[in-house]
């Protein structure tokens, strides 16, 4: 039986609106445990899944669609067997979309592979 290790994955989701495209990004940090990196990533992208959604949103000129996205899994790492005593921080941060990209756009996290971050 594989030991089961503890594994940091960094994700990052998309809030896209329908007719502009790209709000802003965010990004979420979890900690679980994993047999091994492979089944680290498929963890990792069913968190993010998870974490996708969509829903009417209200506005003054009428009603538009906006959904968060799985854009990518950005860094997985290893962090051993046993969490040190340590604290450990676990973040969640909204990051401004810099480029554009429109509301149609396809994200494809599983075909993309992340490093390490150390």
């Amino acid at each position: 039986m594989k030991t089961r290790q503890w594994y940091q994955a960094r994700i990052l989701w998309a809030k896209m609106v329908e007719g502009r495209g790209i709000r802003h990004w965010e990004e979420g940090l979890y900690l679980f445990r994993s047999t091994d990196r492979a089944a680290a990533f498929q963890r990792a992208l069913e968190i993010g899944e998870g974490g996708q959604s969509g829903g009417d949103e209200e506005t003054r000129r009428g009603t538009r669609w906006v959904e968060t996205r799985l854009a990518e899994v950005v860094a997985l790492d290893c962090l051993g067997d046993e969490l040190e005593e340590e604290p450990l921080e676990v973040h969640w941060i909204r990051l401004p979309a810099t480029e554009k990209i429109a509301f149609h756009h396809k994200f494809a996290p599983v075909k993309k592979v992340p490093p390490t971050s150390r």
